[in-house]
């Protein structure tokens, strides 16, 4: 097992990480810019070490800062998280010229470009009986992706090969919106700071996107974990996980499980990774597998009770898999979401600032991670996570009563979230009724009936109530307005009533 593991992200990974680390007993050095002092993974490490702030986008995108770190802390290895540089080849090689692990893919450190790395994965999959969606070759000339479409066939995806998180995807529903996907994707994978190499994806209309968690240890024993089901996305981003699947009939299971195996064998999973596919009634084809933690692998810890983070570590370091598959708990229901920072009555527009008050409920079965307290800030150059809410109980319904009724009374002052939004998916017939699919959410036009789900004709009334009583009684009436439509305390209630007027 490693003696010292330096953590090169930042937010809730970071603290997961950390926290991870110093359980297996081991010392977790948190990688932080100067703004990033007060988060709870740079609190709670074995030490901090600071990286520059004066860097063109990120200092946890410069390979260099990273690898100085690494190499003047004397890690035994650098844990990525998710994004950044989770899938770096350069700082795989890099770290690895200096005998240092870098806990992700094991593919990096073989020098592989991303378009290898692509056509080999399809190519294992193919060997193993497993379909794939029609798609392209990687360009780094993206000139020639136009050729391409006409043979893939429309609707489909833009997609950067060395991306992750949803990030850099664009939909292109036909020859004219092509190009704008295109010089859409290669914004973002400048933004992020990933390779500009990019490919073309055929995507199901009505699809379900479903992934497996795998652990396997160097001598290829593995165990595959219930599946996750994401299909509550927004602009390619999961938004809601759960797991099991509601969806997911046994015969698509059985069929999936069945070709894992030599899928798993084919990549030479060492660690942990995440094998992501479309399901439709009658077709499946898989996505793509991950081999960098993911956002969502609480999930999994908190139905079968594996901490997938420290299992990743340890399988990394070379220790075999002690796990029995027929020992896990595999029993009830887990529903989990991220509350962002963002404006979902402003077509999701970023909102940083001050939390000026966060108020955290809990509940039977409610975990709640965050990373920050009232009086932190949010940041306006990170896609911001406020906090991870995960539902465990015996049934899908009432995990999903459970966390709906902490998502209602959790309060952030001071900036807008998600929070409204995702209590309107809770409360969707789609979603209730097992009719939501992973395209559902692609299109912005479908935001205001997701919202309009989020308030019962009784807080409606509350809210007109308050409202009538603040502003016949109180001189600050204004200010509570002005507070409650940048996230205050009466948020929900008064974005509930549209017949409200102030």
């Amino acid at each position: 097992m490693y003696k010292r593991v330096l953590v090169a992200n930042r937010g809730l990974i970071q603290a997961a990480c950390v926290r991870a680390i110093k359980g297996l007993d081991a010392e977790a050095i948190a990688l932080c810019e100067e703004g990033d002092f007060n988060q709870v993974g740079v609190r709670e490490a074995s030490r901090a070490y600071v990286i520059s702030s004066n860097v063109k986008s990120s200092p946890y995108l410069d390979v260099e800062q990273v690898l100085k770190a690494a190499i003047e802390c004397k890690a035994d290895a650098v844990h990525p998280g998710y994004g950044f540089l989770a899938a770096s080849t350069e700082l795989s090689q890099k770290l690895a010229e200096h005998g240092i692990a870098f806990i992700s893919s094991s593919w990096l450190a073989k020098g592989r470009s991303t378009g290898e790395e692509k056509t080999l994965l399809n190519d294992i999959a193919s060997k193993a009986g497993i379909a794939i969606l029609p798609h392209s070759a990687v360009f780094e000339d993206t000139a020639k992706l136009a050729g391409e479409a006409g043979n893939i066939g429309y609707p489909l995806m833009v997609k950067g090969a060395g991306a992750a998180g949803g990030r850099c995807i664009r939909e292109a529903k036909n020859a004219e919106e092509l190009q704008t996907a295109i010089d859409g994707v290669l914004r973002q994978c400048e933004r992020f700071g990933y390779e500009k190499s990019l490919y073309l994806e055929k995507t199901l209309t009505h699809p379900h996107i479903i992934s497996f968690p795998i652990l396997r240890d160097k001598n290829g024993k593995h165990i595959i974990f219930p599946e996750l089901e994401s299909s509550v996305q927004f602009r390619f981003r999961k938004l809601l996980v759960e797991s099991p699947s509601p969806y997911l009939s046994k015969e698509n299971r059985d069929r999936i499980m069945s070709v894992l195996p030599d899928l798993i064998e084919g990549l030479g999973i060492i660690g942990y990774a995440n094998a992501e596919f479309f399901v439709s009634e009658n077709d499946i084809y898989l996505l793509d597998v991950k081999q960098s933690i993911q956002h969502f692998h609480g999930v999994t810890n908190l139905l079968t009770g594996v901490d997938m983070l420290r299992g990743q570590i340890r399988l990394h370091s070379g220790e075999p898999l002690l796990l029995q598959k027929e020992k896990l708990r595999n029993e009830g229901s887990v529903i989990a979401v991220n509350i962002d920072a963002m404006d979902p009555y402003n077509h999701f527009s970023p909102s940083p600032g001050k939390i000026e008050r966060m108020f955290v409920p809990y509940g039977e079965g409610i975990v709640v991670q965050s990373p920050f307290v009232s009086g932190d800030m949010v940041p306006s150059n990170y896609e911001s996570v406020l906090a991870k809410v995960m539902a465990f109980s015996s049934s899908r319904e009432k995990a999903i009563s459970n966390l709906e009724s902490v998502l209602s009374n959790f309060r952030v002052e001071g900036i807008s979230t998600t929070i409204p939004f995702l209590r309107g998916v809770l409360r969707h017939p789609d979603f209730l009724n097992l009719k939501w699919t992973g395209m559902q959410m692609t299109y912005e036009s479908r935001i205001q009936e997701v919202l309009e789900n989020v308030n019962s004709h009784e807080e409606e009334e509350q809210a007109a109530l308050i409202a009538a009583l603040a502003l016949s009684t109180d001189s600050n009436a204004s200010t509570i307005m002005a507070n409650a439509e940048h996230g205050g305390f009466l948020w929900s209630m008064f974005r509930g009533n549209r017949k409200l007027q102030y």
